[in-house]
């Protein structure tokens, strides 16, 4: 049984926690567009969306559906540190967890039942990860049923059976395969352009039509459908950061400022004693703007390095983006390898070559994150169905 967990509403909850303002449930609240990004608005309240606003839609169409819209500058870096502490806490419990999203986790519930004494007590301890905070509990026999249920789910938990999914998924839109399942949007406007808009419809299709018709993609998605697309997760390991902030006098509003500023933060991080020799693989640098909104860019390096000059070069490209002066700056290292590595007098043949490939293998990760890469392994070579012969593992 997996156990889906959503933070409902977390950019929202963020932006608004991060203004000090607090809306009535009615008012139609929505994320306003990203500084220097397409004019489109984020994330709508419940009062929003019930006026017709929707999530990317453009500002323009946004107002005149809804003059009275509120818009609320985003905070990126309060949701990543918010995302990344609600790993951390489900991790604390002996639990494995995979990010969805920012907010949205799966969990694999069998390490934990008998740690914490049954379901009831494992869904009693996954609530207090989230204290306050409007918190959505779900659970099913495969991945793409339990994000779902967390979606039905309301004042309770949503626990379905397998018996169950068929007839809680049905009503809901095919548009959800893209947005929970991954599965690529063409299929999704595919299927909506023949008239099935619901998920019951795909589901009662065949398993031959739907490949015919859309391929490999569209029977991932009629298994999702069905509730048949697995219970495997890929469990993150706990994750090592290292972290320095910098609170100067003044805004710091000029490139020359911004450059020395960034360079005070890495000597900061790199002497940090508990980094023990280790060099990271993505720099990461998160400012709070005099504007009161929040911004944030990333640096994934082609190979683990802990020299200062070439840190600081991979970060300045993208931190002169920076949209306005900053009142507060933070540099975080992350996915760190083993430093100082001694060399042998003589390599091995293709030692160079597996150590780049593993290099090129680890920047992919830092910068797309686990699922980016994925090898072909043997399932049963011998059948007589194409589909099954091979299947995709974490490389």
């Amino acid at each position: 049984m997996l156990i889906a967990l959503a933070l409902n509403r977390l950019p929202l909850a963020i932006a608004l926690a991060a203004r000090g303002t607090s809306m009535s449930a009615g008012t139609p609240v929505a994320l306003g567009p990203l500084p220097l990004g397409e004019p489109r608005i984020g994330m709508p309240s419940a009062g929003a969306e019930a006026t017709g606003i929707r999530s990317g839609m453009s500002l323009a169409e946004a107002l005149t559906l809804c003059p009275g819209l509120v818009l609320v500058p985003p905070d990126p870096a309060g949701v990543q540190a918010r995302a990344a502490r609600l790993i951390s806490d489900i991790q604390a419990l002996g639990l494995p967890v995979e990010e969805v999203s920012p907010g949205r986790v799966l969990i694999d519930s069998a390490p934990g039942l008998r740690l914490h004494g049954g379901p009831q007590r494992l869904v009693e301890r996954l609530v207090t990860v989230a204290p306050g905070e409007s918190l959505q509990l779900g659970a099913a026999p495969a991945r793409f049923a339990a994000l779902m249920a967390a979606r039905l789910a309301r004042r309770r938990p949503r626990i379905l059976a397998a018996s169950d999914v068929p007839e809680a998924l049905a009503s809901l839109s095919v548009q959800l395969l893209h947005e929970d399942g991954g599965v690529p949007k063409r299929v999704c406007e595919t299927l909506m352009l023949v008239g099935i808009g619901r998920l019951g419809g795909l589901a009662s299709l065949s398993r031959l039509a739907v490949r015919d018709r859309l391929g490999v993609a569209g029977l991932a998605a009629w298994r999702m459908a069905r509730g048949e697309d697995g219970s495997q997760i890929v469990a993150q390991d706990p994750s090592f950061l290292l972290t320095a902030e910098l609170r100067p006098g003044e805004p710091i509003a000029t490139d020359a400022a911004l450059e020395q500023a960034v360079s005070v933060l890495l000597e900061r991080a790199l002497a940090d004693p508990a980094r023990n020799g280790r060099e990271p693989r993505l720099v990461r640098l998160s400012a709070h703007l005099v504007t009161g909104e929040s911004w944030l860019c990333e640096a994934p390096l082609r190979e683990a390095c802990g020299e200062h000059r070439r840190l600081q070069l991979a970060l300045m490209q993208k931190a002169r983006r920076l949209p306005a002066p900053a009142e507060r700056l933070a540099v975080v290292l992350a996915e760190f390898a083993p430093g100082s590595r001694q060399l042998a007098l003589l390599d091995p043949a293709g030692r160079e070559r597996r150590e780049s490939l593993d290099e090129a293998a680890s920047q992919i990760r830092a910068a797309l994150g686990e699922s980016a890469l994925l090898r072909v392994i043997e399932l049963a070579p011998q059948s007589r169905l194409p589909e099954h012969r091979y299947g995709l593992a974490p490389r």
